[in-house]
């Protein structure tokens, strides 16, 4: 017999305003030889294996246990095995199902708002990567259950905590996915590259993490036990610029936000994004922007009114 409960909500102004709000939560456990998926859900979120589904909003789906397979307009059939999250997103056909003869138990919320869109945009999910393998994860499913437990109770304000709850989730898949060391996510002004180099993964974190030290390639190199033409050479391979123009271009975009998100001193921001002096700084900002530090904090904070 399927085991199911699942809750909806209304999706309130005030909770849209919030910037992250949840519209479902629920939990299944399909046994073998049962039908998929359980009935009951409205319309919008119920769908058949021939048909599939597309919708409106973001859902995370845990498989705790059990095997099946996931199928989306972007990624073709993939396997999908026991501590496996899948991530939906709004608009993108897919459809999942448990192995008719093993069966298995999920978990799923779905959410929308300006919060997620912003982690999709900076390409922490990725709707042409949407399994992400964590292995057996306990502290993921306990979140599902507080979840439910909330929505279950509903007391005043509980909008906020469940939203909360969720991207607490959200922080713990990406933290519990076994792929993260190897295929590092990264985020520019506009562009994003997923590497499947280790090593140049880990130089882009250090740069990206340290971007207000006196970075060195020699320096770089000896952290990852590379040598520095090794590390210069795949670096380059992998990205098409050097290690020092990837140091600078971290640099300028560390300098472009404290310029617009803060009120910085010229001098504090020096210190705070790795140049050497104000006036490497200011060249630096005239090469890439065609004006000065200042003039270009105007033109931030001229461009948000």
């Amino acid at each position: 017999m399927t085991r199911s409960n699942f809750h909806y909500l209304p999706s309130r102004p005030r909770d849209i305003q919030w910037g992250l709000h949840v519209t479902g939560a629920g939990r299944a456990a399909i046994p073998p030889g049962m039908a998929y998926p359980p009935p009951g859900h409205p319309e919008l979120y119920a769908f058949t294996w021939k048909k599939g589904r597309s919708l409106p909003e973001y859902q995370l789906l845990y498989i705790a246990s059990g095997t099946g397979v996931f199928e989306s307009a972007l990624t073709g059939p993939r396997p999908v095995a026991a501590g496996t999250a899948i991530m939906l997103f709004p608009g993108v056909w897919h459809r999942y199902r448990p192995e008719k003869d093993i069966g298995w138990e999920e978990y799923w919320v779905g959410f929308a708002g300006e919060q997620m869109d912003r982690l999709v945009l900076n390409r922490f999910f990725s709707p042409e990567q949407p399994l992400l393998p964590t292995g057996p994860a306990p502290d993921i499913v306990r979140l599902f259950a507080g979840l439910l437990d909330r929505l279950r109770d509903a007391p005043s304000g509980f909008p906020h905590l469940i939203a909360a709850t969720v991207l607490e989730m959200l922080a713990a898949v990406l933290a519990a996915t076994s792929s993260e060391p190897h295929q590092l996510i990264l985020q520019g002004p506009r562009d994003v590259t997923a590497l499947q180099d280790r090593i140049v993964a880990e130089a882009l974190r250090l740069i990206w993490g340290g971007s207000h030290l006196q970075l060195t390639v020699a320096g770089l190199a000896r952290q990852l036990h590379v040598t520095s033409r090794s590390l210069e050479r795949r670096f380059h391979a992998s990205l098409g610029r050097t290690i020092r123009e990837e140091i600078l271009r971290c640099r300028l975009d560390r300098v472009r936000r404290l310029l617009a998100d803060t009120d910085l001193s010229i001098a504090e921001i020096v210190a705070a994004s790795g140049f050497s002096s104000p006036d490497a700084l200011s060249r630096a900002v005239q090469r890439a922007e065609g004006t000065t530090p200042l003039k270009l904090r105007h033109k931030f904070r001229a461009a948000r009114r």
